[in-house]
């Protein structure tokens, strides 16, 4: 269980499967060295309540631990939220960017629960690192014979693995946008042949017996695995991400903003492979996206049309530049928070993109007063606008085919109301606004919701005025 000290409250997650009914809960408590003849009772029969009803509100119920010589109420709630909880050595104050040793525990209702050795550090970069709301990066470890390893191991449901993110989504006081776009970017790829679907879970975190809120527990990108999952070759291929200067760290980076406006962080080399060869090996992606002509990189209509047939998956492009406009994703995922990755084929390199941290998903661009396009993917842009092999008629094929399956109105309705109802039903939302603005509140995502169901219908219009075929209309 979660443990919060200052209201001397543990937190205990039942799932949200009960409805009225309560699962069976046994009762043990192990006793600190030297303390004897140890018991815990109820004070508070929860039995009497309906299960759903105390989740969702919080409802707290005493415990009484009793010896032959002392005693102590403390309280329980119960929560629909799997517990993760974080011990640090040295205490929360020492982590930085560096790994600390520390332990963490997850609990789900109806998985294994886990309780291991870990390696802990903050991550995250930007303006988010002024949220006290902290994010981690946990790195599982058992000691053995060998010494201290790496430890995979699933962790409610997802694959094995030794590396987890606990990410904050602090900007976010809905604690929605990130896991609300990156479910719609795995239905998307439900077939799996996009890069990065990383599953992820929401749960609830204590640190140091500190409540801390709503948090994504989510599985790490590992390049190199994800390389060879589709298909490529660690010898030949290659990782990098688009960033912001202000998110730069010990990586190799090279400054693009001149040409493309962005910068490049490398994320997986060949061994062997310096930066400087690495980052050569996508010139021809910085070539198909310069949007000014006086560096000697910009590629006339036809050197682009041979170039993007040579280096683009069309079909894929066109999946992540229209997911980037579904999930209205704007700068951020431009010119940040972009994986792109480079595989060989022939003599040339294959350019793929995925995306990562959205949580400033689902809003208006910034600085337009009407609702619109993303249209900074000049690449996409550009293929579009030459119709490169076909492109303006398969835009039309791959937006309807999504507009009639996961993104239907009635669709995104309920992705919406069922996240919603999963972090009110659950208790979550009401202690994480309590925690973090000011009082406890439900959850409501009207306004998000809205603008994503409409926002559709934006780019159903837009696509038809920007693109235009003779006797085409959008479904």
């Amino acid at each position: 269980m979660g443990y919060d000290a200052a209201s001397d409250t543990f937190y205990c997650t039942i799932g949200m499967e009960t409805g009225e009914s309560w699962p069976e809960l046994a009762l043990f408590a192990q006793a600190a060295d030297g303390v004897q003849d140890l018991h815990v009772v109820w004070v508070d029969d929860y039995s009497y309540d309906y299960a759903s009803d105390a989740v969702r509100d919080g409802w707290r119920y005493e415990l009484l631990a009793y010896t032959d010589t002392e005693f102590a109420y403390v309280g329980v709630v119960f929560t629909g939220l799997p517990v993760v909880t974080l011990h640090v050595d040295g205490g929360i104050d020492t982590l930085g960017e560096e790994y600390t040793p520390a332990r963490m525990a997850v609990s789900g209702a109806g998985y294994a629960g886990v309780n291991s050795g870990a390696m802990v550090h903050l991550r995250g970069g930007g303006f988010v690192k002024e949220y006290p709301k902290f994010s981690y990066r946990v790195e599982l470890h058992t000691l053995s014979a060998h010494g201290d390893e790496k430890d995979d191991l699933s962790v409610l449901g997802m694959p094995a693995d030794s590396d987890w993110l606990l990410i904050a989504n602090a900007a976010d006081s809905t604690c929605s946008r990130n896991e609300l776009a990156w479910s719609i970017w795995r239905d998307w790829n439900a077939d799996g042949r996009g890069f990065m679907l990383q599953q992820s879970r929401m749960v609830e975190v204590f640190v140091e017996d500190e409540y801390v809120g709503i948090y994504q527990l989510m599985q790490r990108i590992r390049p190199d695995e994800e390389i060879v999952r589709m298909g490529g070759n660690l010898n030949t291929d290659l990782c990098a991400r688009v960033i912001k200067d202000v998110n730069i760290e010990k990586r190799p980076v090279i400054d693009l903003m001149d040409s493309v406006n962005f910068w490049a962080e490398l994320r997986y080399a060949p061994q062997g492979v310096s930066a400087r060869r690495a980052f050569a090996r996508f010139e021809p992606y910085w070539q198909m996206n310069t949007r000014t002509d006086d560096n000697g990189r910009w590629l006339d209509d036809e050197a682009f049309i041979q170039t993007a047939l040579e280096c683009t998956d069309m079909r894929e492009m066109l999946d992540f530049f229209l997911f980037t406009q579904a999930a209205g994703l704007g700068y951020d995922n431009v010119f940040n928070n972009v994986y792109m990755w480079a595989l060989k084929q022939g003599d040339h390199y294959v350019y793929h993109l995925s995306p990562w941290d959205m949580d400033m998903a689902f809003t208006k661009m910034l600085g337009f007063e009407e609702d619109t396009l993303n249209l900074y993917l000049q690449q996409a842009r550009r293929m579009l606008d030459l119709d490169v092999a076909g492109t303006q008629q398969m835009i039309r094929d791959v937006w309807n085919e999504k507009r009639t399956t996961i993104l239907t109105d009635d669709a995104m309705y309920q992705r919406f109301d069922e996240f919603e109802e999963l972090l009110n039903a659950s208790g979550a939302y009401a202690r994480e606004s309590e925690r973090w603005y000011g009082g406890a509140r439900e959850l409501n995502l009207a306004e998000i919701q809205a603008f994503a169901v409409e926002h559709l219908h934006t780019i159903d219009l837009a696509i038809g005025n920007l693109w235009p075929l003779d006797g085409a209309d959008m479904e």
